[in-house]
């Protein structure tokens, strides 16, 4: 009776290794299958729209009018008056126009790129585009910024 175990016990054994064995090479690599479809299981992701990273202002606008719709059902919930989608809409376009440089801000830049120029020319470079590098200068200094309210 014993031996007969150990058969059985081997033989389970010895069919699952091979089972494995044959996984592993029928089954190519399982990092290749991650976020993939499963099968039509309905396990895995569905396909979504083809985007390319680029948001245009359709979908910036569609997006903002989504956000303002969902703020007022949570007003009329907590028994609020909801907001005008269109007059919020038209209050965010205003927020969004080119940004307002501080004279002073665009001086000081002026004078580091009046630095950095003679400081080529004494090297005998030549001397950048002194616009394109105030606003590249004043751009970077936005980034930096933080946001106002905090």
């Amino acid at each position: 009776m014993d031996s007969l175990i150990t058969i059985l016990v081997f033989a389970v054994v010895g069919v699952s290794a091979l089972i494995a064995i044959g996984t592993i090479f029928v089954g190519g690599d399982p990092r290749d299958q991650i976020g993939g479809d499963s099968g039509g299981t309905g396990g895995g992701r569905r396909p979504g729209p083809d985007f390319s990273g680029e948001e245009t202002p359709e979908m910036q606008e569609q997006d903002a009018r989504h956000m303002i719709e969902g703020r007022n059902r949570r007003r009329i919930a907590r028994g609020q008056e909801p907001l005008d989608v269109e007059a919020e809409l038209a209050r965010l376009r205003a927020l969004t126009g080119p940004p307002v440089v501080d004279p002073e801000a665009e001086a000081e830049a002026r004078a580091v790129i009046a630095a950095r120029n003679a400081r080529r020319r004494r090297r005998g470079e030549p001397e950048g585009d002194v616009e394109a590098e105030v606003a590249a200068l004043l751009e970077a200094a936005r980034d930096l910024e933080p946001p106002s309210g905090a």
